[in-house]
């Protein structure tokens, strides 16, 4: 669950970021970003990945040319990582907290209960935006996808539904990729779970969420937002193992950049 605000504060942003596939700042997602900040603002990346990836070192200089005053990385490795004082430290002091990783199930293995995943939620109830790169955003909300087979169709047991940061209790969001077909995996995971809004990014684009729960579009690609509040028949009770579901009556947005939609009332405006 998402920790609870002060009466004299907003939270902060949340900002899941689909997998980015151009070169630095083609996509104005981070001079967008930096221009939320203070100037100069400290920046934390926290990563979790098996190997040396050449996009974190890139999303450390595109942070720096727009704007960052200092990028200050914590590499996940084991899950005493996140009990190190100076990362907690770090998040401590941090304007802004980006998180990384090649998939979900690697980054919400190594948070998942630990004092970091406690401080996360803290510091954005108190104001510090966060955001989620890739399979990072996956792992922004309370329900994760971590994973599922490609496809149009929802068919049980391809959605893999796993814990995860839990900054928010109103999304499921899928960070999709480069040729990703994950219509079937979002519409899968909203059958188990049709009380939230699932959303998918397309690579290089962004869903910056304020304080007002209001999602403003940035970025090359487009967000597509499903809305299951008025969903009617679901065989998901009854469908065997591998076999297509059905789910009727759901409503599907996509938005591009500049659009803007409000995750309470669940509309675009």
């Amino acid at each position: 669950m998402p920790a609870k605000i002060a009466p004299d504060q907003s939270r902060g942003y949340l900002i899941p970021v689909g997998a980015t596939v151009r070169g630095t700042g083609e996509t104005g997602i981070f001079k967008r970003l930096m221009a939320m900040l203070r100037q100069r603002s400290r920046v934390v990346l926290i990563t979790a990945t098996t190997t040396d990836d050449p996009l974190v070192d890139d999303l450390d200089s595109r942070l720096i040319t727009n704007g960052a005053g200092e990028v200050q990385r914590i590499a996940l490795t084991h899950r005493s990582d996140t009990e190190r004082q100076t990362a907690l430290g770090a998040v401590e002091h941090a304007d802004c907290i980006l998180l990384y990783a090649d998939q979900p199930l690697r980054l919400s293995a190594m948070l998942g209960g630990t004092p970091l995943a406690r401080l996360l939620r803290r510091r954005n109830a108190e104001g510090v935006a966060i955001g989620g790169i890739g399979a990072g955003a996956a792992v922004l909300p309370e329900h994760m996808l971590g994973g599922g087979a490609h496809g149009p169709s929802p068919r049980m047991g391809n959605v893999t539904l796993a814990p995860g940061l839990g900054l928010t209790n109103r999304l499921v969001i899928d960070q999709g990729g480069a040729g990703a077909d994950r219509l079937g995996r979002l519409l899968g995971a909203l059958a188990l779970n049709p009380f939230a809004l699932g959303i998918g990014l397309d690579p290089d684009t962004a869903g910056f969420v304020g304080p007002d729960n209001v999602m403003e579009v940035v970025g090359h690609g487009s967000i597509t937002v499903v809305d299951p509040s008025d969903v009617g028949h679901s065989n998901v009770a009854d469908a065997g193992p591998s076999e297509p579901i059905s789910i009727t009556n759901l409503r599907v947005h996509v938005l591009v950049h500049g659009s803007r939609y409000d995750l309470d009332f669940r509309r675009p405006l």
